[in-house]
């Protein structure tokens, strides 16, 4: 039995929180410096359908930037949240979460982190046996029904998952636990770098900058020529654009209209 029915053929709590007729709700929040809301949004009603729209709404607001290698010239996109960790952490919330705690999951984002609560502490474990992947099951029916629609692997890997996607960064998520709440926050990765971001910055451009770099002084119709080597077909007014408004902070022009070039920035 998966749990909707009792032994009076009544329906459960379970089946309850799975219904239309939920009243559980799961709150999202996005807020500024100030810590003012951007965006607020709350979501109710079946548990499963509740995940898919805060997942949805967390994706949205997981963002990628691109890190330009002024080296190589070479676009590196890094994901604020990396990985799994944000649906992991988002999964861990809904299936260990207390539900006759009369509060609310939050899913909260801040210029530096996510900050993810759930009601009920850490049930009948350690904070160190739960960071090994320990199972615990408070709601073990509920954690059959997620496993059998395949949102979940039913082997306590959703902390090590999320600990590995961090395996090659300085910043690391952090987990707390009090008897009634646990806390995930997870560090945005895109944070405090964004000198280094350019996202306008496309592949085209990119050719652009790496032909430069191996042609110091060359001139527009001579980059021009580089690119339709590559079979790339650009226009001289194309070409001009990108280094006006796109790369201008990359690269230099020395010397005269008619005699001098582009060279990249020392």
């Amino acid at each position: 039995m998966i749990g909707l029915l009792n032994s009076k053929d009544k329906y459960t709590n379970l089946a309850f929180i799975l219904s239309d007729q939920s009243d559980v709700t799961v709150k999202v929040a996005e807020y500024d410096r100030n810590r003012n809301f951007k965006i607020k949004k709350q979501f109710t009603g079946s548990l499963i359908e509740l995940f898919y729209n805060v997942k949805e709404q967390a994706d949205r607001l997981n963002d990628v930037s691109a890190i330009i290698n002024t080296k190589t010239f070479v676009r590196n996109e890094v994901v604020s949240y990396p990985g799994a960790s944000l649906r992991e952490m988002i999964l861990n919330a809904f299936i260990h979460a207390d539900y006759f705690i009369r509060s609310n999951i939050e899913v909260e984002f801040f210029e530096d982190k996510c900050k993810i609560t759930s009601p009920g502490g850490i049930f009948n474990a350690s904070m160190e046996e739960i960071m090994k992947g320990t199972q615990t099951y408070r709601n073990h029916k509920l954690v059959n029904i997620f496993d059998k629609l395949g949102l979940i692997e039913n082997f306590g890997t959703g902390i090590p998952r999320t600990l590995d996607a961090y395996k090659d960064y300085d910043k690391k998520p952090i987990f707390e636990a009090t008897d009634n709440f646990f806390y995930v926050t997870l560090p945005n990765l895109n944070f405090d770098i964004n000198d280094q971001i350019n996202d306008q910055i496309n592949n085209f451009d990119l050719d652009i900058l790496r032909i430069i770099k191996q042609n110091p002084g060359i001139k527009v119709m001579q980059i021009q020529a580089k690119l339709l080597e590559k079979n790339i077909e650009a226009s001289a007014d194309q070409i001009r654009n990108s280094i006006k408004r796109k790369i201008s902070s990359y690269i230099e022009h020395r010397g005269s209209k008619k005699t001098g070039g582009y060279f990249i920035k020392k």
